[in-house]
């Protein structure tokens, strides 16, 4: 399974979540796709409202959780 790339872009205020694979990013990187920005290092803040014109790209998988039922029950 490859790996995914998970691009937040605030531009002005307008903040967008991406989904792509490595090779998406790097072409997009490499022709300037984004402008010339800053990319993130860590959260200092969490209102992306106060990032500026920055990038976060997180590598990774997104999780859905799922509920788990757990029954007790007594036999005599």
């Amino acid at each position: 399974m490859k790996s995914m790339y998970y691009i937040i872009n605030n531009s002005d205020g307008d903040i967008t979540v991406e989904e792509m694979t490595e090779e998406e990013l790097i072409e997009r990187l490499n022709e300037e796709y984004y402008g010339r920005r800053r990319f993130l290092n860590k959260i200092e803040k969490h209102d992306i409202n106060y990032w500026g014109n920055n990038i976060l790209i997180i590598k990774g998988e997104i999780i859905v959780p799922e509920p788990k039922t757990i029954i007790e029950t007594y036999e005599v």
